[in-house]
């Protein structure tokens, strides 16, 4: 499952990304959310400072995710999304790996086309399978070392900073 981000024009001269936020287990339920200009320059704020380098631009990947979960979860409904699938599961708009990956991805990618990453490219989302258990994690590549990273929120409750480690681990 695959969900893009979708552009809207916001004026003439400005294109603004807006997302498909998804949650219910599976992306189940869907809701269009559309940024506020204030909340985009807050974003872009987290960019500004102190990134100088692809050790401190992961830093900052973590805080915008960690925003844009927090101005997501207020506009969807999912702000009481609890880290992992369990408690939580009887929560309505709680989220598994799937959705937080696949909103995780769409994140990233705003990011991206938005000329915030100038040390990362956003990559597929990836599945790791052990035993029975599947997870779902969204990545990005960093592009000097060609090092793939999970940036992964779905252990964390909404709003809180995602895991960023390499793909391996």
């Amino acid at each position: 499952l695959r969900i893009l981000i979708l552009v809207s024009l916001s004026s003439p001269a400005l294109a603004t990304p807006y997302f498909v936020q998804c949650f219910d287990f599976g992306c189940k339920t869907t809701r269009e959310l559309h940024y506020q200009d204030h909340d985009w320059e807050a974003i872009k704020a987290v960019f500004d400072a102190e990134v100088v380098d692809a050790a401190s631009e992961k830093q900052a990947i973590r805080r915008a995710v960690a925003l844009m979960e927090r101005i997501s979860g207020e506009l969807s409904g999912t702000r009481l999304d609890k880290g992992g699938n369990y408690p939580g599961s009887d929560i309505p708009t709680q989220m598994d790996c799937i959705d937080e990956s696949t909103n995780t991805h769409q994140y990233l990618s705003a990011l991206q086309e938005l000329d915030l990453l100038q040390w990362h490219q956003v990559d597929h989302k990836y599945r790791r399978i052990v035993w029975f258990a599947t997870h779902w994690t969204a990545t990005v590549r960093e592009i000097d070392s060609d090092q793939l990273y999970v940036v992964d929120s779905w252990y964390r409750d909404n709003g809180e900073l995602p895991f960023i480690q390499p793909l391996g681990d």
